[in-house]
């Protein structure tokens, strides 16, 4: 008998950007109080259109946290989007303040950078320190879930 031949499977990448939003009145774990922002911008680097899923993966202590349902975006060659901190509140339904993950799945490779920035309470509207990380993609075999 002849072997059969392998089937390709299918593959996407994901990205996990770690997400802190929010305003923090007092001392809470590791971060001092002040106004923390994450945008996560992501760019489409190919000649084709990149169907992008985004979900947010909420972070608890002590324990796991809920995670939303996934959103749909289109990107077209070239083209770049931000998920801010107001999308982020929108994706969480309200809460306050949010630490956690914005996790995308697209299929072909993007472009991910995380910008954080945070503002001290006694300085509203100033930026007291800006970080940006670029965010490695992983590999995942099968297809994209449904967004």
């Amino acid at each position: 008998m002849a072997p059969q031949p392998v089937t390709a499977l299918k593959s996407h990448h994901e990205y996990a950007a770690k997400v802190v939003c929010g305003y923090l009145k007092e001392q809470k774990g590791p971060l001092s109080p002040g106004r923390y922002f994450t945008a996560v911008n992501i760019h489409n680097p190919s000649a084709k259109e990149a169907h992008i899923c985004v979900k947010l993966a909420i972070a608890k202590p002590g324990g796991p946290g809920p995670v939303t349902a996934f959103h749909g975006f289109n990107l077209g060659p070239d083209q770049a989007m931000e998920i801010d901190c107001e999308l982020i509140h929108k994706l969480a339904e309200g809460a306050e303040f949010i630490k956690g993950f914005v996790v995308i799945k697209a299929i072909p490779e993007l472009d991910v950078v995380a910008v954080y920035t945070a503002g001290a309470v006694e300085a509203p509207g100033w930026v007291t320190t800006m970080h940006t990380e670029r965010v490695p993609p992983r590999t995942i075999v099968g297809g994209l879930p449904h967004c």
